[in-house]
């Protein structure tokens, strides 16, 4: 199933947000959310209320149930045109004279 996320916030954890959202998308209620994952009810209502999640393994199981990755729960999804191509770096990379030196190693 694909679901609509928020996309990445400069940096900022917008898990809260995309919680919520999934949550809406699946019409689905905290407790259904907690018993699927077994985490605690009072551990996701934190998170919706901003705090930040003090286990991996708990976000691991949110994010597996929803089948997106950690990145994509807590940041959200990265535009594909955000990310820079190798080939723009090009003339960064061969610019310049370099100097290779072979030597013997000794054992």
């Amino acid at each position: 199933m694909t679901y609509r996320l928020k996309c990445f916030d400069n940096g900022r954890m917008i898990l809260k947000e995309q919680l919520a959202s999934l949550l809406d998308q699946e019409k689905m209620s905290l407790s259904h959310l907690a018993k699927e994952t077994d985490i605690p009810v009072q551990t996701l209502h934190n998170w919706l209320n901003g705090v930040a999640p003090r286990s991996l393994e708990q976000l691991k199981r949110v994010s597996d149930f929803f089948e997106i990755t950690i990145d994509e729960l807590c940041f959200g999804k990265v535009e594909s045109g955000q990310k820079t191509p190798l080939s723009s770096y090009e003339d960064e990379i061969n610019a310049g004279t370099f100097e290779v030196v072979l030597r013997r190693v000794r054992k």
